[in-house]
């Protein structure tokens, strides 16, 4: 069985609780490290700025407070590995069903992908290989807080 590094605890714990209920069980099937949860206002215009996020404070689901969004990498920890990010996402994307998780409206949780973007099961579009939202995250976050570090 796998476990989380503290660093992922950390990051996890400033997650939605349904991220957390997925991550946690996620990894008693595959090995992951959670990268990222929350991201403040610096945080997130570094990751614009760098080159890691196309959107900047505001309008990433980075950056509420709990998270809506989280992101995974996978083992064996290799940036190239497309095949671990799809294999991680599988388990990632069946486990709100597997879990019983209910999202807005009383309707079964969704979760997007960001090797999906437009949740078509084509990954053509998929840029952003660890990321994992709640969808619709813009109306999440309004059951969130911005997150200012």
């Amino acid at each position: 069985m796998f476990h989380f590094s503290s660093a992922s605890l950390a990051a996890l714990a400033k997650c939605h609780p349904h991220l957390q209920a997925i991550a946690q069980a996620a990894i008693r099937k595959v090995d992951f490290k959670v990268l990222d949860s929350s991201r403040g206002r610096d945080a997130q215009e570094r990751a614009f700025n760098g080159g890691f996020s196309k959107v900047r404070f505001g309008d990433s689901a980075h950056n509420y407070l709990p998270a809506i969004a989280f992101d995974l990498f996978p083992a064996p920890y290799d940036w190239d590995n497309k095949q671990a990010f799809i294999k991680l996402s599988k388990v990632i994307l069946a486990l709100p069903e597997e879990l019983g998780l209910v999202g807005l409206d009383d309707k079964p949780l969704k979760l997007r992908w960001g090797g999906d973007w437009d949740m078509n099961g084509d990954i053509r579009d998929g840029w952003d290989m660890p990321h994992f939202e709640l969808y619709p995250w813009r109306k999440w976050s309004k059951k969130s807080k911005l997150y200012e570090d």
